[in-house]
């Protein structure tokens, strides 16, 4: 008995393979889908703007802004400081000379001028001790102070600090145009300071007097 013929198979088998060959780009892995990228233009309209209440540094840099007005402050008043009356019944002016030799012994002057009657001055006189020694009523220098002269009495006195008083008790002082305030011996080279501090002055009741004051600061070179 013959087999029966498997021509039939042919046909059915190239049907399969077209039937697979025209499926198979179905089954093949397809390529990941990129987002496309978006246009500056979008990308700056997609920013929100800024409010109307916001504020941004560029507000300041804008050319169309505002010019701030800033309140300026009152003007600032000066320290306080101790002014000579305009009119004072007191005048006052320091003098000393302006260089000295180490030994040397010095007057610092007072020149005074008044209106009013006056019962006492006080003047404090700062100085360097290690450039400058304050010689007492018992060791002035005559020759550089005429006898007589209507000087200042020391009340007070400690290093680099002397108190001195021009003084009549009972009545008015008659005041000299010129008087010896403070002396002084040079015993080491430098620049001296003599800085006069404070100044009062007293009617004969105790009452004070106005004064006014030059020359409060010398300075003497010393060599």
């Amino acid at each position: 008995m013959s087999r029966p013929s498997k021509l039939w198979l042919l046909p059915v088998a190239c049907a399969v393979i077209g039937v697979f060959w025209m499926y198979r780009p179905a089954y093949e892995k397809e390529p990941p889908v990129t987002a496309p990228s978006q246009p500056a233009s979008m990308a700056s309209q997609s920013t929100p703007k800024d409010r109307p209440d916001d504020r941004s540094d560029k507000a300041s840099t804008d050319s169309r802004a505002e010019p701030r007005v800033i309140a300026e402050p009152a003007a600032a008043l000066p320290a306080e400081k101790v002014q000579p009356p305009i009119d004072p019944s007191l005048q006052l002016v320091f003098q000393a000379p302006s260089n000295a030799r180490v030994g040397d012994n010095f007057d610092v002057r007072i020149m005074i001028g008044g209106r009013q009657s006056v019962g006492t001055i006080v003047v404090e006189v700062a100085y360097d001790p290690a450039l400058l020694r304050v010689r007492t009523f018992e060791e002035i220098d005559y020759a550089v102070r005429m006898a007589g002269d209507r000087a200042f009495a020391i009340r007070q006195s400690s290093d680099g600090q002397v108190e001195l008083v021009l003084r009549q008790r009972g009545t008015a002082l008659t005041l000299p145009s010129s008087a010896a305030l403070v002396q002084f011996e040079a015993i080491a080279s430098g620049l001296a300071h003599v800085l006069i501090t404070n100044v009062s002055a007293a009617d004969t009741t105790e009452r004070p007097v106005s004064w006014s004051a030059f020359g409060r600061e010398i300075q003497i070179a010393i060599d």
